[in-house]
């Protein structure tokens, strides 16, 4: 039975004491929050577990009967909070994005290479049915090589203030758009080379009113927000494949949601929609169709796509003692196209990623073992598995079809020509 400390209870924190209290193998002793009103709330959201409550987190991680802790605070927290975990001895699994910074990301990196603790990036789209089941057919060169992918994440605001001040967050691309970026180079499978992007702000200035449908801080006035509330960032990879993401933060309900497409070099494409609908068309695989996916066995309907195969390899990993799937070096990359973009826009120039290379950290990922384009796990349903299986022979099929009347075109060129 693994022991637990949620540190942080904003959306994200409640998410996973709601989460976390549904799993057999664990127990949530103690939570902390430096809002009472918080912590006290906090209790309604569990049904098996009664935590002890912390206004102090670091009175939290000296229970030392806690093998883990879940950090949700803001980002500009991580750091410290991430460093007094790992110096208590405690797992951690770490919201993304990492920090608001290169230079704080890279602390925290160091910091875990100086431990023999596990430490996992919330980069929960890495656990989605939704996201494996087109990983998987990409990695089974359904679409041959992808090489344009796009993303449309157009939404409301951020839900709390913090997050639009820069120095905090890391800026709105980093924060909301490290999960996409961590999509591109999941499924393109190289690395990124160059980022390029244009954004600014048109509606969130000084004086604008928080409008978000799940924020607690609904019309509260902003004053000087640093971030950008649009964008629109190109990202070209090693391997020549360009990926491209465009941001809107300040759309009012009903929200578009959120569309992620791919094109492969064979000409077929998928398309990932409101993370509730996959279609599939294009190449060899002919019509549009839509793949059934299991989207709720993932998350129990306790949060994100994802959350609870998240939650549950974070255990199994402080169990067994293996490396997450989604591993620093996946985090960091993920973090690094954002913060070239961020870069990029103020800079008005292109940025390379190279200008974010650490030797040190490069060392480090090679001394832990962490890669950044591991083999997708095969964890989702039967029934998306059966799926694919069928979706490859009937691809066989059609590539054979299609094979059989190329060679006929080409017998009767040859014919014409005698």
């Amino acid at each position: 039975m693994i022991n637990l400390g949620i540190i942080g209870l904003g959306n994200m924190g409640m998410g996973h004491c709601l989460g976390f209290d549904r799993l057999s193998d664990c127990h949530v002793l103690a939570v902390a929050d430096n809002d009472e009103k918080r912590l006290e709330n906090s209790q309604n959201f569990f049904k098996k577990n009664t935590p002890r409550l912390f206004t102090d987190y670091r009175a939290l991680l000296k229970m030392e009967e806690l093998h883990a802790v879940i950090i949700a605070t803001p980002t500009y927290f991580h750091k410290q909070i991430t460093i007094d975990a790992l110096r208590a001895k405690k797992d951690v699994f770490l919201e993304k994005p990492i920090a608001p910074t290169i230079e704080e990301t890279d602390e925290i990196i160091e910091a875990v290479a100086k431990t023999d603790r596990i430490l996992q990036i919330g980069l929960v789209y890495r656990y989605s049915n939704l996201y494996r089941t087109m990983a998987h057919l990409i990695e089974d060169k359904t679409f041959g090589n992808v090489m344009m992918a796009y993303c449309k994440e157009f939404r409301d605001n951020f839900p709390s203030p913090w997050f639009f001040d820069e120095t905090k967050s890391g800026g709105a691309i980093l924060d909301k758009n490290c999960h996409h970026f961590d999509l591109f180079s999941w499924f393109i499978q190289s690395l990124p080379k160059k980022v390029i992007a244009l954004g600014g702000q048109h509606v969130i200035k000084s004086g604008h009113k928080i409008n978000c449908s799940y924020s607690s801080h609904q019309g509260k006035t902003l004053e000087k927000p640093t971030i950008v509330d649009h964008a629109n960032v190109l990202v070209e990879y090693e391997n020549g494949a360009k990926a491209n993401l465009g941001l809107c933060m300040y759309e009012i309900e009903p929200i578009e949601g959120l569309e992620i497409g791919i094109i492969g070099d064979n000409g077929a494409w998928a398309l990932a929609k409101n993370d509730t609908r996959l279609d599939i068309a294009g190449g060899p695989i002919g019509m549009e169709r839509e793949v059934k996916v299991d989207y709720y066995s993932d998350n129990e309907k306790v949060g994100h796509i994802g959350c609870q195969t998240e939650r549950r390899e974070f255990l199994d990993c402080v169990k067994l003692r293996t490396q997450p799937y989604a591993n620093l070096a996946i985090g960091r990359e993920a973090c690094v196209i954002s913060m070239a973009a961020e870069r990029s826009i103020k800079e008005e120039r292109a940025v390379y990623i190279s200008e974010f290379l650490n030797p040190k950290i490069q060392q480090i990922f090679k001394e832990l073992n962490y890669v950044t384009h591991p083999k997708t796990p095969n964890t989702f349903s039967l029934e998306t598995s059966d799926l694919i299986l069928k979706l490859k022979k009937e691809l066989r099929i059609r590539e054979r079809k299609l094979k059989r009347e190329l060679d006929k075109i080409k017998e009767d060129i040859k014919n014409l020509s005698k």
